[in-house]
């Protein structure tokens, strides 16, 4: 199970934390499914990744238990608002086509995405942070944990991840995956045909950009970048 082998790293990272005098661990990784989450996983021809910074004041809480809503009908606020979007926009993206703007953020369609389809969350820093993230702290992070980091999502394995900030961009490209040659599309966009493994370089879910920007740019970028690639898994959409 996927899950416990994260729950098997963490506990190694946690001490390896507490040695350095970090507080705290925020677990991640797969999101539950009512324990059909590595079912859902392992027949997803598209396995999304969303590798973001850190947790806002959440010591110990676990993002695999989170719906993403708070009321069950809409996603909680810009940032699962724009990551359920994305979530159904990359699930769905063809090489002709992808979903609207409206499509992508209709209430019911974010939600049959939040919780139903398969996806992992993963934060770069995993000591629990403020309000608004200091992205120098979250870089020192991934530098000493790039390790751990690492094998969380070699555990994941999966093909697509959509890096949420460029200070998480640059500690995937530059130190994650810093044995990994990436070529670059677009600024969206950098592929490894050797890995089969796509890095999304976006914004943040909450950042303050239109949700058409957001989006529309993403999807737009990805459009472009599939004639020049060959990421078979955009030749059809993943879910019908």
């Amino acid at each position: 199970m996927i899950n416990e082998q994260l729950n098997e790293l963490f506990s190694e990272w946690k001490n390896a934390m507490l040695q350095n005098g970090h507080q705290g661990f925020c677990y991640d990784g797969l999101i539950y499914r009512k324990g059909k989450e590595d079912l859902l996983w392992r027949n997803s021809k598209r396995r999304i990744v969303f590798l973001l910074k850190e947790q806002n004041d959440n010591d110990g809480e676990d993002v695999r238990e989170w719906s993403g809503s708070i009321n069950g009908l809409t996603p909680n606020g810009n940032f699962f608002n724009r990551l359920s979007a994305w979530l159904y926009g990359l699930t769905h993206i063809t090489a002709s086509t992808y979903p609207s703007l409206d499509e992508a953020f209709d209430p019911h369609n974010q939600m049959k995405a939040l919780q139903e389809y398969p996806y992992a969350y993963v934060n770069v820093k995993k000591e629990t942070g403020g309000a608004v993230a200091n992205d120098n702290v979250v870089y020192t992070h991934a530098t000493k944990y790039a390790s751990f980091i690492r094998r969380e999502l070699d555990i994941l394995n999966g093909n697509i991840i959509v890096c949420g900030g460029d200070v998480v961009f640059r500690a995937a490209r530059d130190l994650i995956y810093k044995d990994i040659t990436f070529k670059e599309i677009n600024d969206w966009v950098f592929y490894s045909q050797l890995h089969n493994l796509l890095l999304i370089n976006s914004y943040h879910p909450a950042a303050h950009k239109s949700n058409e920007v957001m989006y529309v740019g993403m999807m737009e970028a990805i459009n472009d970048s599939i004639k020049m690639i060959n990421f078979t898994h955009f030749n059809e959409c993943n879910f019908r």
